[in-house]
């Protein structure tokens, strides 16, 4: 699978802004795991741990949250806004 963009943005700044496989976000409904080409959602996130992964499976990003929502923007691109 290709790697897309992912924003996790704070009200402090960038949290992390890059390429990656793919995100496990901590949803209110239980963990998502987002890559390229997921179907677009717009989703509320619950406390939890936001995990970035490389292309050989490596967390490289790993960030505690105390809520916020990750939207699904285009088939490459993640946007996501926390509380921390």
């Amino acid at each position: 699978m290709a790697d897309f963009k992912v924003e996790i943005t704070s009200i402090e700044g960038v949290l992390f802004g890059g390429l990656c496989q793919m995100v496990v976000l901590p949803s209110v409904s239980g963990d998502v795991g987002v890559m390229r080409g997921h179907e677009s959602i717009i989703s509320n996130l619950r406390v939890g741990e936001i995990q970035v992964f490389d292309n050989l499976n490596n967390i490289i990003k790993s960030i505690t949250v105390s809520g916020g929502f990750a939207e699904m923007q285009s088939e490459d691109k993640l946007l996501v806004l926390v509380n921390i």
